[in-house]
């Protein structure tokens, strides 16, 4: 092939949209103290009003939407910058929820996505952190030769199977005890893969999320693209 496979699907996105630059990474702010005896809201999992998976006080001041793709690798930083201050900080006190919408940009975040999305609903923010994490020993070129032929197969289920299988998704989600029926089951779910395919849509047509990641304070999209620059504007908003 003169085009390796991945860089071909990475550079063709299921909505277009381009990849906002990154900014410089900001090292994790200090562990918030809790008071004694006050709830743990990164503990709260539930769903939104667009079904997406909010974690923390629904009823928080400031509600922040994370616009989220796999493949992105803007995205694993900003996730690694903010896990720590940002849930338990504001979170954890009750601030701040956040509301993680998947972003699809290729047919690997589609798969990805589907596997986070396994299980239970507290299952999720474990699945989520963990895929980003391992991003580079799964983000490369997948060492199957017959990798082309397996993605192009019309089976929804098999498909995404076959792009599990071969960019090693797999091998992340076993790690987390997760058996391969199991995981089988959650990537032929092609109506969760429909829904968030018109998400991503909406997202990009309506909102006018160009890039990833991106993000909602309140209601209102803003214009950076990392927890340096995502940091004052939550600061803002809180007082």
């Amino acid at each position: 092939m003169t085009k390796t496979l991945i860089t071909a699907l990475l550079g063709t996105a299921l909505v277009g949209t381009a990849i906002a630059a990154a900014p410089l990474i900001a090292k994790p702010a200090p562990k918030a103290k809790t008071a004694p005896g006050a709830a743990l809201w990164d503990a709260k999992l539930s769903r939104s009003a667009t079904g997406n998976h909010l974690i923390g006080n629904p009823a928080a001041k400031t509600q922040l939407v994370e616009f989220i793709s796999y493949t992105c690798g803007h995205c694993a930083h900003y996730s690694a910058d903010s896990k720590l201050p940002l849930f338990t900080g504001p979170v954890r006190q009750g601030k701040v929820s956040v509301e993680i919408r998947p972003f699809f940009r290729n047919g690997i975040d589609v798969a990805a996505t589907l596997l986070a999305q396994c299980g239970t609903d507290r299952q999720f923010l474990g699945n989520h952190h963990a895929i980003l994490a391992a991003q580079p020993t799964w983000l490369k070129e997948p060492t199957n030769p017959n990798a082309k032929e397996r993605w192009a197969n019309p089976d929804f289920g098999l498909k995404m199977k076959y792009l599990a299988e071969d960019m090693g998704l797999y091998k992340v989600m076993l790690g987390r005890g997760y058996t391969p029926a199991q995981l089988d089951r959650c990537l032929a779910n092609k109506a969760l893969g429909d829904t968030l395919a018109d998400q991503t849509k909406d997202a990009s047509t309506r909102i006018g999320v160009q890039g990833t990641p991106s993000f909602l304070i309140n209601g209102k999209l803003q214009d950076v693209y990392g927890w340096a620059e995502l940091k004052p504007l939550l600061d803002a908003a809180l007082r």
